[in-house]
């Protein structure tokens, strides 16, 4: 492979496994939505319906978890594959760590979300850029 088509295939496979995240945090943030009481008493409050605010979450989703997986693809690109899913799995757990620091034990969206973004990442980024 030339240089051009290495960055393009890390960054285009960064840009898939953020898709596949954002596709499965949205659906794990609606489900945690619809299944809080006290979220659906605020939209309930609010013109804002629940539909309209999950328009609203996926797209933000699509849009930060892309973003992270371009800037991760680019990182691909510096670490070996072995130091990379390791990296990331370091970084996810410290990140757990600090959000039980701070919340307490997580629920399920939080684990979940988590171990989608670690298959994702550390598992589906490095197949596609393999390929």
């Amino acid at each position: 492979m030339s240089i051009d088509s290495e960055v393009g295939a890390a960054l285009l496979a960064g840009w898939v496994s953020g898709a596949a995240v954002a596709f499965a945090t949205s659906a794990i943030v609606l489900v945690w939505l619809s299944r809080n009481d006290g979220w659906r008493l605020r939209f309930a409050r609010t013109t804002v319906r629940l539909p309209l605010a999950g328009v609203l979450i996926i797209n933000g989703m699509m849009l930060g978890w892309t973003l992270v997986g371009l800037v991760l693809g680019a990182v691909y690109l510096w670490m070996d594959q072995p130091a990379f899913s390791v990296a990331l799995a370091v970084m996810l757990s410290l990140g757990l760590g600090m959000w039980m620091t701070v919340r307490g034990r997580p629920g399920w969206a939080v684990l979940s979300t988590v171990v989608v973004a670690l298959a994702s990442f550390g598992g589906l980024l490095p197949f596609l850029v393999s390929l």
